[in-house]
């Protein structure tokens, strides 16, 4: 295809430095609450890491005898213990794994909110680009039908042009007038929606005053690495240390403790070992046999893990339906542009044969009035269809990048 370049003067606003569209992307991704939350959210989860991998609570207990039991070396008195149950061996790794990986999906979130907001910003600055693009043909063609009528002012007073020629050119000026003021309100509107969506003050922006069509040729691209999909794939490595966190689980309970009975020894005999007190250490050990749970946690997670191979086969037909539609919007704008600039060169042509006969003639009014308006249209679609397809670019690289 040749090369097709749009060239447009704008009314841009100016500020002490330049900024690029990429410059407005990190900008909203810095800024923007929701990547904030979902970063915050992320680190909370990793912080969760120190949480998990650590011994649970030592258990103390301590008695009275309300009735001292009499032994041979005296009376029991009071009774204090204290016990710890002991984690199984790998657990504090498959906790810290299950976590982790938890924190990973998190960290997904962060790419796809950041590649929605960099969309969005990408959008929003076309619009306004487009806008300042009609603003700019607008007052040019406005300029035009003024020399027009200078032209038809000019050949009335000559008898060679009517009335009603000078007025139907005055009334398409001042409709061209109403609409460049329209315009202007809308950029307003727009530049301000942008520095919100930046989430910063409202500042004048910097807008190129050129888009390239050969800019957004874009190969073929799959959707296989999308942050979603990974995002769900990611999610199975979760299950899976969730699993192993049963098999740990389900395993037998093991707790060593210590007892240690205070004994008042006798006064009036003095046995063997009189008054000695009681240290007893003691091991249990706790088995699920009739526990059901760890069976019914394994087949919740089976019923998960299926669920993800359904949910990534539709999140990727989503997502191909999705770049097919983004692919089409591209290659139609494409040929939007082409075909506009082709009648806009062929419209130009014919006003250019019919200013030139004006020189040995009478200039048909009516006529180069109705052309100038065909080439007004082509104009505007053409900028629409420029906006349009980078636009659809954006979609494909939210989509593929």
């Amino acid at each position: 295809m040749k090369k097709i370049i749009v060239t447009i003067v704008f009314l841009v606003g100016f500020t002490t430095y330049s900024q690029s569209l990429d410059d407005y992307i990190e900008i909203a991704k810095s800024n923007n609450s929701k990547i904030k939350v979902k970063t915050a959210d992320y680190d909370l989860i990793n912080e969760k890491v120190n949480e998990v991998a650590t011994y649970q609570n030592t258990n103390i207990n301590a008695g009275v005898f309300a009735l001292t039991p009499e032994t041979r070396v005296g009376s029991q008195l009071f009774k204090i213990g204290a016990s710890h149950k002991l984690p199984w061996f790998g657990e504090f790794d498959a906790k810290k794994d299950a976590v982790k990986y938890l924190a990973e999906v998190k960290q997904f979130d962060i790419v796809l909110s950041e590649r929605e907001i960099a969309f969005q910003v990408k959008k929003a600055y076309y619009e306004i680009y487009k806008q300042l693009a009609i603003t700019a043909i607008l007052k040019d063609n406005k300029q035009i039908l003024k020399t027009y009528e200078i032209m038809a002012l000019a050949a009335l007073s000559n008898n060679k042009a009517t009335m009603s020629d000078v007025l139907r050119i005055r009334v398409q000026k001042n409709e061209l007038h109403s609409k460049i003021f329209q315009n202007i309100n809308s950029i307003e509107v727009l530049s301000k929606n942008f520095n919100q969506l930046l989430q910063r003050e409202n500042k004048a922006l910097n807008i190129v005053d050129s888009l390239n069509v050969l800019d957004i040729m874009t190969n073929k691209h799959a959707v296989d690495g999308h942050p979603s999909i990974a995002k769900i794939q990611e999610m199975n490595k979760v299950y899976k240390a969730q699993e192993k966190l049963i098999d740990i689980d389900k395993k037998p309970k093991i707790t060593v403790g210590l007892d240690y009975i205070l004994v008042d020894g006798y006064t009036t005999l003095n046995p063997a070992q009189n008054g000695k007190d009681v240290l007893m250490p003691k091991v249990s050990v706790g088995i699920p046999l009739f526990n059901k749970k760890y069976n019914s946690q394994y087949k919740q997670l089976k019923i998960k893990q299926k669920m993800l191979i359904d949910q990534a086969e539709n999140q990727k037909n989503n997502l191909n339906i999705a770049l097919d539609n983004a692919q089409l919007g591209l290659d139609n704008s494409i040929l939007t542009v082409v075909a506009a600039q082709k009648n806009k060169t062929e419209i130009q042509r014919a006003i250019n044969v019919d200013l030139k006969a004006y020189e040995t003639g009478i200039l048909d009014y009516d006529k180069i009035l109705r052309l100038q308006l065909q080439k007004i249209k082509f104009q505007l679609m053409e900028i629409e269809a420029i906006k349009n397809a980078f636009i659809a670019k954006s979609k494909v690289e939210y989509l593929t990048e």
